[in-house]
């Protein structure tokens, strides 16, 4: 499979999404749900659509290893590449890997000055220069609105578009305007918005906000690839 077979072959067609869409410089999106429904697997897809698209990604995990992450980047490509039938799926994604690196951090030490020095290290060095950048298991509930405007005004300095994961619960009640309460008094912050969502026997994912708010998609509970 080529990139442009990758990139014909969007799984987010069915949400209206394309490259352009997700990578807008300067803006941040989030990908919501509860634990185990599949947050890390929407954005590892996301990840490998724009890298087909010949995006550079930097996936910055404050919860797991680099060889973890890198086993979901594996099994999801291996899902996406069974489910087109590729023939040579090793070559197909040899070719598009080098658009990938993979930073860790520890959570109780992060900080925007800190991640701001590492990703200058990478570009300062020619080493990698991220159109888009990933943060997954950012603690929202023990940072605030400053703190998410750094980010903002790191991203828009740097020209990526950021896209974090948010972790919600079971047994909270949504803020009066329909969003988890993780995202009170930031959500204005966002220009795109992705909620994973069980509805009886069927996982949706929807888009609350943005160009494509109100369009929704479906969600294989067992690749966690959207149909």
């Amino acid at each position: 499979m080529t990139k442009k077979e990758l990139i014909f072959r969007n799984p987010f067609g069915a949400l209206g999404i394309d490259c352009d869409d997700m990578i807008n410089g300067g803006e941040l999106g989030a990908v919501m749900a509860r634990a185990g429904l599949g947050k890390t697997s929407l954005v590892v897809q996301m990840a490998l659509h724009a890298m087909a698209c010949g995006k550079k990604v930097l996936h910055v995990s404050l919860d797991e290893p680099v060889n973890k992450v890198s086993v979901w980047y594996n099994e999801m490509f291996a899902n996406l590449a069974d489910l087109n039938r590729v023939e040579e799926p090793q070559s197909a994604y040899d070719e598009i890997l080098p658009n990938r690196m993979i930073l860790t951090m520890n959570v109780d030490g992060f900080s925007m000055a800190r991640l701001e020095e590492r990703i200058n290290d990478l570009v300062e060095q020619d080493l990698f220069n991220p159109d888009m950048m990933i943060i997954d298991g950012y603690p929202f509930e023990e940072k605030g609105r400053a703190d998410m405007e750094e980010l903002k005004a790191l991203a828009s300095r740097m020209g990526y578009f950021a896209l974090f994961t948010v972790k919600t619960h079971r047994h909270e009640e949504p803020a009066d305007n329909g969003l988890p309460v993780q995202l009170t008094g930031v959500d204005d912050i966002f220009s795109t918005l992705l909620q994973i969502i069980p509805e009886n026997n069927t996982i949706f994912v929807k888009s609350v906000k943005g160009t494509k708010a109100d369009k929704e998609a479906v969600l294989d509970p067992e690749t966690m690839i959207i149909r």
